[in-house]
């Protein structure tokens, strides 16, 4: 039996963003939702059983992205979360939820891709080294 892939739910603070990184993950054999608003990610959340990470980006207006963060936390402790910001360094410890690492955008996929799969303790795929 095949294992199941790992399920992305990202959510970007701009659309071109989100389209990047979608693709580039997908090219890193991960399956992705992309949500336009955190409210959107919320319902996904609660609806699709199968989410593994979470990536939020912590610049949304509102901290509606650390605040997100802790609502996937709440509805299951087992979500991974990586937040994206551009000063990761300026967000205060107790705004993020535990285990949680920081990408500073703009990133390449490639960087996040390696960050899930550190997360998940997923192995690396064979032909990662000829992706770059």
């Amino acid at each position: 039996m095949m294992a199941k892939q790992t399920l992305v739910l990202l959510v970007p603070g701009d659309r071109l963003t989100g389209v990047l990184t979608e693709s580039g993950l997908q090219g890193f054999g991960y399956d992705v939702l992309v949500a336009g608003s955190p409210e959107a990610a919320s319902d996904l959340l609660r609806t699709t059983g199968r989410i593994d990470v979470l990536v939020v980006d912590a610049d949304l207006p509102n901290t509606a992205g650390l605040a997100l963060a802790k609502a996937a936390r709440s509805l299951n402790p087992k979500y991974k979360v990586v937040y994206t910001s551009r000063n990761p360094f300026q967000i205060p410890d107790r705004e993020k939820v535990g285990g949680a690492p920081w990408l500073r955008t703009p990133y390449h996929p490639h960087r996040l891709a390696a960050l899930i799969s550190n997360l998940s303790g997923r192995l690396g795929a064979d032909d990662e080294s000829q992706a770059a």
